[in-house]
């Protein structure tokens, strides 16, 4: 009896890893054993992105230094910008971060005083610096934005960068 094959990689280990787990039979998916239904339901993209850093989720104190920190780090250098001005406007987004996120590794290599947990934060504060500046510039005629804000999270300075303005609380 020919014996029925299964769907895609089923049963196959890929690797290992403390981050995240995809359960039994494909379904569902923790981050560091928090469901990702619980982390999307009560926590903020700051919270998750602390979490899958530093290994657990942060206090009061904890989020607020994370997020000022995050802020901190969403100016882009003038060398990607340059760089993100050469990728043509129908460019899928995730080539954008990719060429985006390797340009600034060369501006910002891993080493001394730069180690992965502030590679990971850097690439966290301006992932939305990056593709917001390139859509600006290839939908409205070159238009280069200032990619710093002080809005309090995430969210927020993306939407102030897609719109123009800061959101409404």
């Amino acid at each position: 009896m020919a014996k029925e094959k299964s769907g895609g990689l089923e049963g196959v280990i890929a690797g290992r890893t403390a981050i995240a787990t995809v359960g039994k039979e494909g379904k569902g998916l923790t981050y560091r054993g928090y469901s990702i239904y619980d982390l999307a339901e009560h926590s903020t993209f700051e919270e998750v992105a602390y979490l899958l850093i530093y290994g657990r989720l942060p206090n009061q104190s904890e989020l607020s230094n994370y997020k000022k920190t995050l802020s901190g780090l969403r100016g882009l250098p003038a060398q990607l910008k340059t760089v993100l001005e050469q990728i043509p406007g129908g460019t899928h987004p995730m080539d954008v971060m990719r060429t985006g996120c390797s340009m600034l590794g060369t501006l910002e290599p891993e080493g001394a005083g730069r180690d992965q947990i502030a590679v990971a934060n850097r690439l966290t504060g301006c992932f939305s610096s990056i593709l917001l500046y390139w859509h600006h510039f290839t939908t409205n005629n070159g238009k280069r934005i200032e990619t710093e804000t002080d809005d309090d999270s995430s969210a927020g300075h993306f939407f102030h960068l897609l719109h123009g303005k800061k959101p409404d609380d």
